[in-house]
């Protein structure tokens, strides 16, 4: 007889923890009463023979491991017993328990392991002298039971006999024989389908080739699976989890075997491996971008995607990406414009910390209404970028107000990826000719994140709140290959570095006559709009404000503050008129107190602003936000001013 691994079963994967366990077992048997066995499992088979004459073949449906470990440890003890000078329990463990002696070349062994290992099996089985053994775990397992054998049997050649009878007589195994009636994969997928034991992967691939002829298995598994799993390994789960995906819907992660049987049904097996190992080599390329070597371009643009951590949308680009790869259904630059809008729904969502909760939604939602405008580069670039601005995406005035007000920098994780993607882009777009290796670079904080007795002085009497408030903003951040060299140096001694530095972003840094708050939050005011130019907004009328009014329910039509009534016709001019009103009671240090809370919108210099809107005393308000915005700022210039905001209404429409 043969048992048969089939070639789609997963490749031998026990490991020294089970070889360990199972040689435990053996040594503790002879302590035990006489007769009484040990019980290691059971072993499921399915008669397999085309023709009534030759070799009974058995197809191993499940219980491969323990099978393959016990034909292991008998060539172990074939070995072993042989080398003690006993060559007739050798041949009789070959000619009774390996091998079926008179049978033809391919029907030889009794065990005829999975493709991956049967080199390894043969090599050992064989004993062939001088031939070097086959790496992997045939081959260490073997070593493991050959050295233990060998210090149990020791010089007495009777007890590699006694060896034979303990494996023999007192292991037991369950064995299960299926009738021709019986569909093996029902069965197979009883065992280990429900349990897990398998990664979806490995059910996937005994799924599909239990459906396919023996004599199609080899071709079909050389040419299309063997591949995909050489390329992806562990990730081959995950790449078909994410192939079912490509063209919209939800897939839970736990759910992918069941889904890829719903999703291929009626389908010819080698239609779909063809397509599975068409898509396989476009995914390790979003894995690896080092193997995309025809598309510099796309491979940096995969690279940034990398860094802004937006995996859930491996789907859509995997979609996308493919087609680029094969005929040039999809133009480049078209994929390169898709990556360019994920990545600036990432950073501006990650810099207003909007999070990414419901970012796998839309990006599954995203591939389902874009499967058809493949062909249509220009509807599906704005079909993009119309939905993606109404996925809690932040506007201008929110990521102008987070760069400003909010920590960028993190010292991990995410956060300090993405903040180190943002630098490294400023930087590239001031150095076109990259002058500098961003690689090499790291982030520094120019106003150091450890206060001496120099930067307090520095720094003035608001030292510790100005330090607690702004050390992880925009506008104190730089990029340096010296960070650890510069540490918490004062900022003349900083500045002598930043003159030498070929980075731009230092550039303007040597010629700063201090740094201190106000420093800081100028320069955070002009990285903030360049930050806005190099993403900008995919809807710039998410500022609900305009210069003029708008007809709606709750549209505003009057100020009213401690009597005094002002009409107003927009939430902007609620602001104005609100600074106006509160001034003619205030002093001019209140202007002060504002752009210390709010620098990015209460200024001197309009220029700095996107939408400068005047107030009294020479100052500005930024004019660039929604009404909420304006509502928040208003209670602010209130609450500074030391007004009770029951003194304040506005009169609306509705």
């Amino acid at each position: 007889m043969q048992f048969v691994v089939p070639l789609f079963q997963r490749s031998y994967s026990w490991k020294l923890k089970q070889w360990k366990a199972l040689w435990d077992d053996l040594k503790q048997l002879p302590d035990l009463e006489a007769g009484r066995q040990h019980f290691i499992g059971s072993v499921v088979m399915h008669p397999t023979n085309t023709v009534p004459t030759g070799v009974s073949k058995y197809a191993v449906i499940d219980g491969q491991q323990r099978l393959t470990t016990l034909f292991i440890l008998l060539i172990a003890l074939r070995d072993t017993a042989r080398a003690a000078g006993n060559e007739r329990l050798a041949e009789r463990i070959t000619d009774n328990y390996l091998a079926n002696k008179y049978a033809p070349a391919h029907e030889r062994y009794k065990l005829l392991p999975t493709q991956a290992d049967r080199a390894a099996f043969r090599q050992l089985a064989d004993h062939a002298p001088g031939t070097e053994a086959v790496p992997g775990l045939i081959s260490e397992a073997f070593d493991y039971f050959r050295h233990r054998l060998g210090a149990w049997v020791g010089n007495e050649p009777g007890q590699a006999e006694d060896m034979l009878r303990l494996i023999l007589e007192r292991l037991s195994l369950v064995s299960i024989t299926l009738n021709d009636d019986d569909d093996p994969y029902l069965v197979f997928e009883s065992l280990n389908a429900k349990g897990m034991q398998l990664t979806a992967a490995d059910l996937i691939r005994n799924y599909l080739f239990m459906k396919i002829h023996p004599d199609q298995q080899d071709d079909l598994n050389e040419r299309y699976w063997m591949p995909m799993q050489s390329a992806l390994g562990d990730s081959l789960t995950a790449f078909i989890w994410h192939y079912l995906m490509r063209n919209g819907g939800n897939v839970p992660q736990s759910d992918v075997y069941l889904s890829f049987r719903k999703a291929t049904a009626g389908r010819e097996v080698a239609e779909v491996l063809a397509e599975l190992a068409r898509y396989a080599p476009t995914y390790a390329r979003l894995l690896n971008p080092e193997l995309e070597t025809q598309r510099g371009a796309v491979q940096r643009a995969i690279r940034r995607l990398h860094r802004t951590r937006l995996t859930v949308a491996y789907p859509l680009i995997m979609r996308l990406y493919d087609q680029v790869r094969h005929g040039g259904q999809l133009a480049e630059a078209t994929l390169l414009a898709v990556f360019d809008l994920l990545e600036n729904y990432a950073l501006r969502g990650f810099i207003a910390r909007r999070g990414v909760g419901g970012a796998n939604k839309s990006m599954q939602t995203l591939a389902t209404r874009t499967n058809h405008l493949d062909q249509q580069p220009e509807a599906l670039l704005a079909d993009i970028r119309a939905y993606l601005a109404t996925q809690n995406y932040p506007s201008d005035a929110d990521v102008y107000t987070a760069l400003q007000e909010q920590p960028l920098y993190h010292h991990a994780g995410e956060r300090h990826t993405r903040t180190k993607l943002l630098l490294d882009t400023l930087e590239a777009d001031l150095n076109p000719k990259e002058t500098v290796l961003l690689s090499t670079l790291s982030i520094e904080h120019i106003m150091p994140q450890t206060l001496t007795a120099s930067w307090r002085a520095d720094l003035g009497e608001a030292a510790e709140r100005d330090h607690q408030q702004l050390l992880h903003t925009l506008g104190n951040l730089t990029l340096t290959g010296y960070n650890s060299e510069l540490s918490n140096s004062p900022f003349a001694e900083k500045r002598k570095h930043y003159a030498g530095s070929n980075v731009g972003l230092n550039a303007e840094l040597a010629a700063a006559p201090a740094w201190n708050a106000a420093a800081i939050r100028e320069r955070g005011v002009r990285l903030a709009h360049r930050v806005l130019a190099r993403w900008p907004s995919f809807a710039p009328d998410l500022v609900e404000e305009a210069d003029t009014p708008h007809a709606t329910s709750n549209r505003p039509t009057a100020v009213v503050l401690r009597g005094q009534r002002q009409a107003v016709g927009t939430w902007v001019e609620v602001a104005t008129a609100t600074a106006h009103l509160i001034a003619e009671t205030s002093g001019p240090d209140l202007w002060i107190r504002l752009q210390e809370a709010k620098p990015g919108y209460f200024t001197q210099q309009a220029h700095l602003l996107r939408r400068p809107k005047l107030l009294p005393d020479g100052w500005y308000y930024e004019g660039n936000s929604d009404s909420e915005g304006h509502r928040r700022n208003c209670r602010l210039m209130l609450e500074q001013a030391g007004i009770a905001e029951t003194e304040w209404q506005v009169e609306t429409t509705g």
